[in-house]
């Protein structure tokens, strides 16, 4: 019995002697961290800064006076040229007081050449009908700069974002009621330029732009430098307008970029 306690403890001992000197397991090595996603922007050295992409000019428009609108003669997406009519308010009274004047013209015009045939009257008669005449045609002139109130035109060639009214609803000054933008002629302006890079930045410089929603890189030049800082964050910026030497094709308004000024 003494011998078997003893046979035991032997196989005991060399049994855990072997599991103590069994080799570790080597981990497996980490997987590599993937490296952030390429901006497409393969930087110089210059000034880096975000941006997005905005018309060359755009305006919200609105009448001065309020009143029905009468028609609407252009729909969103409608490509229209400068001092082409948008729409029109119903304006009666605004219409007879033209028509009142273009009559009181007429009447003030025959006077004056009346008095002009009457060599037999005082030079002093016709001096006061030429002055009614001006008079009248300065009023012709109030009349229609009034009526004019009454329909907005495009400032320039541009593309109708929206119509924010229909023919028939009530349209209040200052509502406005279209949104016109230059679509064809899209540019770049920086959103966060700092204070500290802005020195560096000089009229005419070439620019790199990628454009991320398009994948794709593109040049241009600064054409614009902001002389008025704006506050992003707690942080001072200077906007910077940039022209494309080239508009590339799917380019919308709102669209962000990531632009390099080549300062060196």
């Amino acid at each position: 019995m003494k011998n078997f306690f003893w046979t035991a403890l032997l196989a005991l001992t060399v049994t855990l002697t072997a599991c103590s000197s069994a080799p570790t397991a080597t981990p497996l090595p980490a997987a590599p961290v993937p490296a952030s996603t390429p901006t497409g922007l393969i930087l110089s050295g210059g000034v880096v800064a975000s941006s997005e992409a905005l018309p060359a000019q755009d305006t919200q428009m609105s009448f001065l006076v309020s009143a029905p609108v009468k028609e609407v003669l252009v729909k969103e997406g409608d490509v229209v040229t400068a001092g082409q009519t948008l729409l029109t308010l119903y304006s009666p009274s605004l219409e007879l007081s033209v028509t009142a004047a273009e009559l009181a013209v007429q009447s003030a015009e025959l006077e004056y050449q009346y008095w002009i045939a009457r060599n037999d009257r005082t030079p002093e008669r016709r001096e006061q009908a030429k002055a009614e005449f001006d008079g009248t045609q300065a009023k012709l002139e109030t009349a229609n700069a009034s009526f004019a109130q009454s329909s907005l035109a495009a400032p320039f060639d541009a593309i109708v974002v929206s119509v924010k009214i229909q023919a028939g609803e009530f349209a209040q000054a200052g509502q406005v009621v279209i949104v016109l933008a230059d679509l064809a002629h899209m540019q770049i302006k920086t959103t966060d330029l700092s204070e500290r890079d802005i020195p560096a930045v000089q009229i005419g410089q070439n620019v790199n732009v990628y454009i991320e929603a398009l994948d794709i890189t593109t040049t241009g030049k600064v054409l614009h430098i902001s002389p008025v800082s704006e506050t992003i964050g707690g942080d001072v910026v200077y906007p910077v307008t940039i022209e494309l030497d080239e508009q590339p094709a799917g380019l919308l308004w709102g669209m962000t970029a990531e632009v390099e000024i080549q300062t060196k």
